[in-house]
């Protein structure tokens, strides 16, 4: 089975997903019934549970929505925990070298390929009641399974080439907050220098891998600031958490009574 986004990315010219970091089910429906393409259930920086997850990645499958877990570390257990709750890939935080990289694939995979764990009465294996033997399930799950490593320091740039000369990766995440922090301009957008230099940098070694590369639309969240991030030649966009949009529209809310 190929990777979900790359499907999207055949009939779609960019593929935008959401974070969730409320761990509402209801406003992660929301996003895949409005037209999302995919979901960050974020565990680094919220109180998410895996039991949250169980039930976030049910939203998220009976809206359209494409069910990314973002672990809180690149952990083995972590990692599989969060395939075995549903997820359908998982985003691994602070990928700075190609041996980050591969710690990551072979916690997402079944041997002889990777070291995740085989238990077949979990979510992630449809508790085993689907009647595919292991023999054929672990296979089926190591070729569909999504890797998309964050690259948000200056280490993970300077290491770019050798992160993606790693087999079984497809769509990379280009961060911005600890990004701009580790090139001592906290809080700059990715249009400003030299985090723009960097990104169009960036882009170029994708596309020449064949890869795709995502951005964040933060810190800006405007649609114009969105469509210059597509234009740059990113394939796609995180467009803010569900915890920014909600404040924004209550800010615009009191603007109108201020």
């Amino acid at each position: 089975m190929p990777n979900a986004l790359l499907e999207r990315l055949k009939t779609k010219k960019s593929i935008i997903g959401m974070q969730c970091f409320t761990g509402s089910a209801a406003l992660v429906e929301i996003m895949g019934f409005s037209g999302f393409d995919w979901v960050s259930i974020d565990m680094e920086h919220t109180t998410i549970s895996f039991a949250d997850v169980e039930n976030l990645t049910r939203a998220a499958e009976v809206s359209g929505m494409i069910p990314m877990v973002r672990v809180a570390e690149n952990e083995p257990l972590l990692i599989a925990k969060a395939l075995d709750a549903g997820a359908v890939g998982v985003i691994v935080p602070h990928i700075q070298t190609a041996a980050d990289l591969r710690k990551a694939l072979a916690s997402a995979r079944f041997a002889p390929e990777g070291d995740r764990g085989k238990c077949g009465q979990v979510r992630g294996s449809h508790y085993g009641a689907d009647g595919v033997p292991w023999s054929e399930f672990w296979k089926k799950k190591n070729d569909s399974v999504v890797i998309m490593p964050l690259v948000e320091e200056r280490e993970g740039i300077e290491n770019l080439d050798e992160i993606l000369a790693v087999d079984g990766v497809d769509v990379l995440w280009l961060g911005i907050g600890d990004l701009a922090q580790s090139y001592g301009v906290p809080g700059a957008p990715m249009n400003k220098e030299p985090l723009l230099s960097v990104a169009r940098e960036a882009i170029a070694k994708t596309r020449a891998a064949g890869k795709v590369l995502l951005a964040p639309s933060s810190p800006v969240h405007t649609h114009d600031y969105c469509r210059e991030l597509l234009e740059m030649g990113f394939g796609g966009i995180s467009y803010g958490t569900d915890t920014s949009i909600f404040r924004n529209v209550c800010r615009d809310a009191m603007a109108i009574v201020k």
